[in-house]
């Protein structure tokens, strides 16, 4: 997916969004805040199935 590349820069939006409507921040803001704190954020797409995000916070924590 070409687009994949661009998903969590400002302001972009999928070439396949149609009419629906949007900022273009939302994952950027999302990307920011998983930085942040040290974490990460992963994305499994199929063409015309779907897009899975998937965020994994870490525990740093410690005793």
């Amino acid at each position: 997916m070409a687009d994949q590349a661009q998903l969590f820069n400002s302001f972009h939006q999928a070439s396949n969004v149609g009419t629906i409507s949007g900022t273009g921040l939302g994952l950027t803001i999302v990307k920011k805040f998983v930085d942040l704190h040290g974490s990460q954020i992963a994305v499994e797409s199929e063409v015309g199935v779907g897009t899975t995000f998937m965020v994994t916070f870490f525990d740093w924590s410690y005793d």
